[in-house]
């Protein structure tokens, strides 16, 4: 009856067709008037599945049936997730996978181990960081996606792999390896520059809590009476887990963020009571915290209650601004709906969504942000940067912060402005609308035109006896500008040493 009804169909498409072409005449249906329901989304579905020459199967309709009803939701944090990719989820949150325990980047050509974790067959094995994965079970893996060799990589606890690895100035050799369950930490820390805590949190997960208090306390009892705080890159994760590390600073009982959902409905999370005390763990600690525009969801609402309470300066740049809450609804079907039930807001009431936190000293420059931490929490005043033009490298305050390029041109050295100012304390902007590159401190504001013949001081104009260079996209400032900023320059063979007291 299916088969006849659809022939018939057909041939009134065709009559339908006819009709068009020979008179212009527009079909009318009598229940046009009606909105579609799911007995119409049913009906399309079976009527494409059964007609389209592409003959489509049903597991493709449906699954583009649902992102195209999450699609227009316009939110890209609510998706449907595969029992595969809620799999996965969980185990991003939770750190525990079966595997041999590398991190990986991808490469060219292969992936690139960027750390092995402790404890695991893969750091046992002798596995290093910069060491090449080419081959896996012997079969070249070159161009493959990284999410396809990690699938490779990961199998039942207890079975064995074989990896071919490429060592810089060591020939390729296998690796035999056992998968294993692996715990991922979520938090590393250590005590740097005398009594300056560092304590990077990766994301927040189900463990980040206890890991974050342990290490917390190790560097306590080695002497850390000061705090950086890096959230740099951090995506986030789960609501209570960031609860418990700020839990360690933030008054027991105080609000640390509030939810309110689609009708209203607001509920607080306030600050809890660690190991039976009624005051948090670390009281009057300064602390800086490092964002830049990938700290994201539970790491902005962190930051955004140190930042209300006064207990931290947040250094860097402007946060992501996600500042939606997700739950995670599994399907009777398989799998899950991640979907956006709230929004958060700061102590302060502060809404962040689609805004991100602004730093209270801002940083532009990748990899400067901890060493301008390190001065600000020794008093801000003394600077040193050392370009070392050999190794086309520089320091900031005893910490290298990687690549440092300087031009020469017709005898005339110039210097990364932005690196270079922001390092001497300045808040650096490009204006592309007024073609102006800003400087600005407290009481202070200088304004230069890359290609012009002058500068300005607070907003009097000079004519420009040096110039401001713009190089792949980069601006460079010449050396000898630098005393107009207080700072001095020793030229010591290759090295360039600029100094701020």
């Amino acid at each position: 009856m299916l088969f006849m009804r659809k022939m018939h169909f057909l041939h009134f498409i065709l009559v339908i067709a006819l009709l068009c072409t020979l008179g212009g005449v527009r079909p009318s249906f009598a229940a046009e008037h009606l909105d579609p329901g799911m007995d119409t989304l049913e009906e399309i579905l079976n009527d494409v599945q059964l007609l389209h020459i592409s003959i489509p199967d049903n597991k493709t309709l449906v699954k583009g049936a649902i992102e195209g009803l999450i699609d227009t939701l316009d939110d890209p944090y609510t998706s449907y997730l595969t029992p595969e990719e809620l799999k996965e989820f969980r185990e991003s949150i939770d750190g525990n996978y079966v595997g041999i325990g590398v991190q990986m980047q991808p490469g060219k050509i292969y992936p690139q181990v960027l750390n092995t974790i402790e404890n695991t067959p893969a750091s046992k094995a002798g596995i290093r960081p910069g060491d090449w994965i080419i081959k896996i079970d012997g079969v070249d893996i070159s161009n493959e996606l990284l999410g396809q060799v990690v699938e490779k990589i990961r199998g039942p606890a207890g079975t064995k792999l074989t990896l071919t690895i490429r060592r810089d100035g060591a020939a390729d050799f296998d690796i035999i390896l056992t998968r294993a369950g692996v715990t991922t930490p979520t938090v590393s820390g250590d005590v740097l520059y005398g009594n300056i805590g560092y304590i990077y949190i990766s994301m927040f997960g189900d463990l980040t809590g206890d890991e974050f208090k342990k290490i917390l306390d190790k560097l306590i009892e080695r002497g850390a009476s000061k705090l950086i705080l890096d959230l740099r890159d951090n995506p986030g994760g789960i609501i209570h887990p960031a609860l418990s590390v700020g839990s360690n600073f933030i008054e027991q009982g105080n609000v640390v963020v509030s939810i309110c959902d689609n009708v209203g409905n607001r509920e607080e999370y306030l600050a809890e009571r660690l190991e039976g005390k009624d005051m948090p763990i670390i009281k009057g600690m300064p602390m800086a915290v490092l964002v830049n525009e990938y700290t994201c969801s539970a790491a902005e609402l962190m930051a955004g209650a140190l930042q209300d309470y006064g207990l931290a300066t947040l250094i860097g740049g402007q946060t992501f601004g996600k500042g939606s809450v997700q739950a995670v609804i599994p399907l009777e079907t398989g799998g899950a709906l991640k979907i956006t039930v709230a929004r958060y807001f700061t102590p302060r009431d502060r809404s962040i969504d689609g805004k991100g936190l602004r730093p209270d000293i801002q940083v532009l420059t990748p990899d400067l942000s901890p060493a301008i931490a390190y001065s600000y929490l020794n008093g801000g005043r003394d600077c040193t940067i050392v370009f070392d033009r050999d190794r086309d490298e520089v320091v900031v305050n005893g910490i290298s912060i990687g690549k440092g390029r300087i031009f020469q041109l017709q005898n005339k050295i110039y210097l990364p402005l932005r690196l270079v100012l922001e390092s001497l304390g300045y808040k650096v902007d490009w204006l592309p609308k007024e073609g102006v590159v800003q400087a600005v401190k407290p009481l202070l504001e200088v304004s230069f035109y890359p290609g012009g013949d002058c500068y300005a001081v607070n907003g009097r104009t000079y004519p420009a006896t040096t110039e401001v260079l713009s190089i792949e996209d980069h601006m460079y400032v010449q050396e000898s500008l630098l005393p107009f900023f207080g700072a001095t320059i020793k030229h010591e063979g290759n090295t360039i040493i600029i100094e701020k007291k």
